[in-house]
């Protein structure tokens, strides 16, 4: 295959890929474009030629979904060269690793014309089955996508964006399997898809006959993946979730940048009128909201010091004051100090009770690298070189424990069955007449990035969270593809555990999300706003994914190592060179 004609292939699929995932203009993303984004990367690769000729191929496809969807990342201040460029860089690198995993077991017959393959079949090393076989291909191909996904999205550089799962957000159906396969299952099947549809434009290069023993099976394996997904997605987008609390919240969104306040009294301001029309709705409805949240990082001074400070601050409303005025519990962005000695911060969602008093808080553990956290950092050279070229050398430091917080909440009415009363003789009528207790709601607060890793996600409901409520600051993005990229990221945890999801934002995207991934209400992305979000909980429950993780992903690692190692048991060893004694010993024998 020209060389330039698999460039154009692998640039094209990259293309087709940014497009799936939300962008400007297809603001939720397109399932469509995701079911055929790896159409052109598949013909590019499918006759690779060396394991150098795939990594560039794929390595190509990376670089480019990578560029033309978090273009962004180049707005995170003076950190373009790291947050874009060594993302761009490393992302390359890790779909290039893919690339040489696809090609390992492929390699004995790849060049060889698809037409030979056909027409020689027998001929072919016995040895070599999977590059016999056009089902292995397609099979092995959505095996590494998944794969590379995972290893993208895993550890301490973790970047889960640019994934073809994002691409099913308008695809509710195939959504749902997330609560078994996680967001894998739904990439292997847009993978799978996609190959299957590639190499039936291939066929349709060669006589007929070829072709439909060899693709007609592809085709009913890629309806069958796909009936399934719809089924299964259709049956849990109809069951019935019984509702069994209510918290009502007031989500402020302030919409202010806060790299250009000089410091937070504009951005507190703003949150305090924000919050009390949100209050005051309430009132009309009859009703109090049991929390208020801000977003992340509001409150630039460090707690516990910083209560005093904020008990006079600012001039015009000091904030602990206002929370004691308000009667509300608030879950604040802030900053909290771990250890006062050297200086170490966490960034943390801070809780006050409705007396203003500061309850706790929750430091956040998983810290965006060469942003939040700086590696070797604590190296004089690596303090120097970033304090050269970024002007900075500091940053948080990881929290040491997963947090949950205790609110009280409406006990859903039972709809079902005629109400009940108990009257207890013992107490008298005084006390007879006090109103039942409220019952209580348990809460996580992933902070920023931490709503689209099931690593974080996983262990707060393991612990029992009955809601992951988010607080964020994405404004530095300044695009809409940004905010709707890390709502669609974030959406899959709640189909997941099977949990609401809350976002609370700094300017977007505020949103209730049921535990199918459905927005219940949200407000308009870069505005001033607040959201009255009466939040339903759902009652806690173990599904397969939060059981077993990354099974399926460990699965097909564990059936790709079995190949790969098949594969090199069978490398013919080189034959040997006959010696002059060996030749002359063997014309005798003729003789």
């Amino acid at each position: 295959m020209n060389v330039f004609f698999q460039v154009f292939c692998a640039t094209f699929s990259g293309i087709l890929t940014s497009l799936a995932i939300p962008n400007e203009t297809l603001r939720l993303g397109s399932p469509i474009f995701a079911a055929v984004a790896l159409v052109p990367l598949y013909i590019a690769v499918r006759d690779a030629r060396s394991y150098k000729n795939a990594a560039a191929l794929f390595a190509i496809d990376a670089l480019i979904t990578h560029l033309l969807s978090s273009f962004w990342l180049a707005n995170f201040k003076d950190f373009a060269i790291f947050t874009l460029g060594a993302s761009a860089f490393g992302t390359a690198c890790i779909e290039a690793m893919a690339a040489c995993l696809f090609f390992a077991p492929l390699k004995k017959t790849q060049g060889i014309s698809r037409k030979k393959i056909f027409a020689q079949r027998a001929s072919l090393p016995s040895a070599d089955f999977s590059s016999q076989n056009i089902n292995f291909k397609i099979f092995w191909f959505a095996c590494v996508r998944v794969v590379y996904e995972w290893a993208k999205s895993t550890g301490f550089l973790a970047y889960p964006w640019g994934t073809l799962s994002m691409g099913a957000f308008r695809a509710k159906t195939l959504m749902q399997s997330a609560d078994i396969f996680g967001t894998y299952g739904i990439t292997f099947l847009f993978a799978f898809i996609s190959g299957t549809l590639a190499e039936t434009i291939i066929s349709l290069r060669y006589e007929k006959k070829f072709a439909r023993k060899e693709i007609c099976h592809c085709q009913r394996c890629a309806i069958f993946l796909l009936a399934c997904f719809a089924i299964y997605g259709a049956f849990r987008l109809r069951q019935e979730r019984k509702v069994v609390k209510t918290l009502n919240a007031v989500l402020v969104q302030q919409n202010r940048d806060p790299w250009v306040d000089k410091d937070d009294s504009e951005s507190i301001m703003t949150s305090i009128e924000l919050t009390e029309n949100g209050i005051e709705e309430f009132a009309e409805e009859g009703t109090r909201p049991d929390i208020v949240v801000w977003s992340e990082a509001v409150l630039r001074s460090a707690f516990p010091n910083a209560y005093i400070r904020y008990s006079v601050r600012p001039q015009d409303r000091p904030l602990i004051p206002f929370i004691k005025e308000c009667n509300v519990p608030f879950l604040i962005g802030g900053s909290f100090t771990l250890e006062p000695k050297n200086s170490r911060h966490a960034n943390s969602a801070l809780m006050f009770d409705k007396e203003g008093i500061f309850r706790g808080y929750y430091g956040k553990t998983h810290l965006v690298p060469f942003a939040e956290v700086i590696p070797g950092v604590e190296y004089p050279l690596v303090s120097a070189f970033m304090k050269k070229v970024v002007g900075f050398s500091n940053g948080w430091f990881p929290g040491n424990e997963f947090t949950l917080f205790e609110l009280e909440a409406d006990a859903a009415e039972d709809k079902g069955n005629p109400p009940s009363k108990i009257i207890d003789l013992s107490l008298d009528a005084v006390s007879a007449q006090k109103p039942p207790e409220r019952t209580k709601v348990r809460i996580s607060t992933p902070i920023c990035f931490e709503d689209a890793f099931p690593d974080i996600c996983g262990p707060f409901h393991a612990l029992g969270a009955e809601l992951f409520l988010n607080i964020t600051d994405d404004s530095w993005s300044k695009t809409y593809s940004a905010e709707y990229q890390h709502f669609v990221v974030a959406a899959f945890r709640s189909i997941e555990y099977r949990t609401t999801l809350v976002r609370s934002t700094n300017s977007g995207l505020t949103a209730v999300v049921d535990p199918c991934g459905r927005i219940l209400d949200s407000i308009p992305l870069f505005e001033k706003a607040y959201l009255c979000a009466r939040i339903p909980i759902f009652q806690w429950r173990e599904t397969v994914y939060s059981r077993y993780t990354n099974w399926f992903v460990h699965l097909i690692l564990i059936f790709m190592a079995f190949v790969c190692a098949r594969t090199a048991s069978r490398i013919e060893e080189k034959p040997k060179r006959t010696t002059l004694r060996e030749c002359i010993q063997s014309a005798l024998k003729e003789i």
